[in-house]
């Protein structure tokens, strides 16, 4: 019989700068870059790849509006400051590691009948990228 292996989005850490930041509602992580190009040969077909050693990658955090960790982002931007950036999956094997980044773009400022979402976005070298399972 098929494992039953479980996620849960309540184990996932996130630091930010040495901050933890414990209202994340989303966060993702991207890879801004191919790790290899390929070019091909018109008229022999074959094939070449280049492999691209460009760690650069992105973190987009989505905070609640009221999260006080919206000012904690806010200050490293306004500094501009270089800040570490962490996730771990708790529940299973997932870490992204970025050693050095920068808070590029502040969220968006929102105001309405309701309460809305905050999307930060955190860009440097990733240097660790590991996607894994769950337990």
């Amino acid at each position: 019989m098929p494992e039953v292996k479980t996620y849960d989005p309540s184990q996932g850490s996130l630091i930010v700068g040495g901050s933890i930041i414990g209202s994340w509602r989303e966060a993702t992580v991207v890879e801004d870059e191919d790790g290899f190009t390929f070019d091909t040969d018109t008229n022999s077909g074959e094939s070449t790849r280049t492999k691209n050693s460009s760690k650069l990658g992105t973190f987009t955090i989505i905070l609640p509006q009221a999260s006080l960790d919206n000012g904690t982002l806010s200050a490293f931007k306004i500094a501009g400051s270089l800040i570490s950036c962490l996730f771990k999956d708790n529940s299973g094997n997932s870490i992204h590691v970025m050693p050095q980044g920068t808070v590029v773009k502040s969220a968006d400022a929102g105001y309405g009948k309701e309460a809305g979402d905050r999307e930060w976005t955190v860009r440097g070298n990733l240097d660790v990228n590991v996607l894994g399972g769950n337990n």
